[in-house]
Formats: structure tokens, C-alpha cells, sequence
């Protein structure tokens, strides 16, 4: 999470470091995990997240998560976390991404950590994406 868009575009590939809350995970394409996130937590059809950085040819991109998955993951519980988490799991594996249950529940329970402290200080979430 950052307080907006112009100081989440302050990080990118040559100032990885910052002080905002946040969390590490790889083996995964982010936007598609949001969408999916989004469509498992929330039903219907994800939206589409805001480019905060588009991605170019350095492989680094900063995108807005929709408000409608940040609402979703305010929301759900423990357990609701850990059921979304098997079938992104399982919908990872068809996509050959190889996310396990176990790492995919930690994700989701950290990204619903983020959004609740996020929205109760009314600041969006970003997803910071150095591609390997």
C-alpha cells in the first residue's frame, strides 16, 4: 500500500526499497492472480486494474487492485480465504504456474491483512511487479 499514485510510482527498478507495507511472493503473474483473486472472492467478472506504470521493456509495472477485491478481502474470513486459496491453487496449476495451497492461502491472508490496514487509512493498494 502507498498514500497514491505518484509515490507508488517512486519504486520501480532502480529503488526497490521503500518503507510501505507490503509483502514479497514470485512464481506468478500478478495481474492474472488479481483477476482471478478477484472473480473467486467477488464472483462475476473481474475488473480491470488501474496502471498506475505500465509495463515497457524493463519488464517492471505498478497497477492499482481493484476496489471491488480490496472490498472482497476486507470481508473475508480465514476460512473463505483458505477455500479461494485451493481453487486459485488449482487454477494456477492448469495455468503452470505451480502456486501450492499452502503458499496461495499465505498470500491471500497477507493481502487481506493489507487491505483491511490499507482501508482503514483510506490508502489503495498497489502491486509493485519486477518481471524475472
Amino acid at each position: 500500500m502507498a498514500p497514491d499514485d505518484e509515490v507508488a510510482a517512486q519504486v520501480g527498478p532502480r529503488q526497490r526499497r521503500h518503507g510501505f507495507p507490503a509483502f514479497a511472493c514470485a512464481d506468478f503473474f500478478p495481474d492474472d492472480a488479481v483477476a482471478d483473486w478477484e472473480v473467486l472472492l467477488a464472483g462475476g467478472v473481474a475488473t480491470d486494474s488501474r496502471d498506475v506504470v505500465p509495463m515497457k521493456n524493463d519488464g517492471f509495472t505498478v497497477f492499482e487492485l481493484p476496489s471491488r477485491l480490496c472490498s472482497a478481502l476486507v470481508q473475508a474470513s480465514i476460512s473463505r480465504l483458505v477455500e479461494v486459496a485451493g481453487a486459485w491453487a488449482e487454477l494456477a496449476a492448469v495455468k503452470d504456474e505451480g502456486v501450492r495451497a499452502e503458499t496461495a492461502a499465505e498470500i491471500l491472508m497477507g493481502l487481506a491483512d493489507l487491505a483491511r490496514r490499507a482501508e482503514s487509512i483510506r490508502q489503495p493498494l498497489y502491486c509493485w511487479y519486477f518481471a524475472p
